[in-house]
């Protein structure tokens, strides 16, 4: 039979507000071109980031991240001895993003095989709709989670990042602070590791990072 793709014209994207209370989120993870990621174990401070015009939600962002660090066998210090400095920035603007695009296949005839070549199964599937996730360009709020060398930085005043982390979901800017507890759990998730691609995380109401 012959088989044949065809990818709808209109894509819908994830969104923010996705109804059933689920969220996707696009995330991106990198470490330093030398691959040192944050090890457990070292005295780190979380920075303030004094950039940001919503002090409550920084606070609480900031809060939230020495939680989770205490939580992996850091230990909390000055901005003066630490040895790593952890910043979190978020905003509003273009960014990449999932999106969903419909596939329409033609009615198929799946042949199940033996490792000799030999046909065990005949399986009808007749003519469907599969969604594929694809990473599109769009008006999104984002939020970055940095790692950068203390000690290096106290030396030389010059910034080393180690790992760096960047959420984001297809919203209104107006909704950033409350969209940033959903941004903020996929930095946790995969603090210190690089992600070969964009990757989507689907969080619902209950994996907030705070409620």
């Amino acid at each position: 039979m012959r088989s044949t793709l065809f990818v709808a014209a209109a894509i819908t994207v994830a969104s923010g507000c996705a109804s059933g209370g689920l969220h996707p989120v696009s995330f991106a993870g990198e470490t330093s071109t030398a691959g040192s990621a944050p090890p457990n174990g070292q005295t780190v401070h979380v920075v303030r980031n004094v950039a940001m015009k919503d002090t409550i939600l920084e606070a609480r962002i900031r809060y939230k991240l020495q939680e989770f660090l205490l939580t992996r066998g850091y230990t909390l210090a000055a901005a003066d001895t630490a040895d790593i400095y952890v910043l979190a920035t978020f905003g509003a603007g273009e960014r990449m993003v999932a999106a969903t695009a419909p596939v329409f296949r033609e009615a198929e005839v799946k042949v199940d095989r033996t490792r000799d070549g030999t046909a065990v199964r005949r399986t009808y599937l007749p003519d469907r709709m599969e969604y594929l996730r694809i990473p599109l360009l769009k008006n999104s709020v984002w939020m970055q989670v940095l790692s950068s060398d203390a000690r290096y930085y106290r030396k030389t005043g010059q910034v080393r990042n180690l790992w760096r982390g960047e959420s984001a979901m297809v919203a209104r800017s107006e909704t950033i602070t409350d969209n940033a507890r959903f941004l903020l759990v996929p930095s946790l998730k995969y603090f210190g590791r690089s992600t070969q691609d964009i990757v989507t995380v689907d969080l619902h109401d209950r994996d907030a990072a705070w409620r």
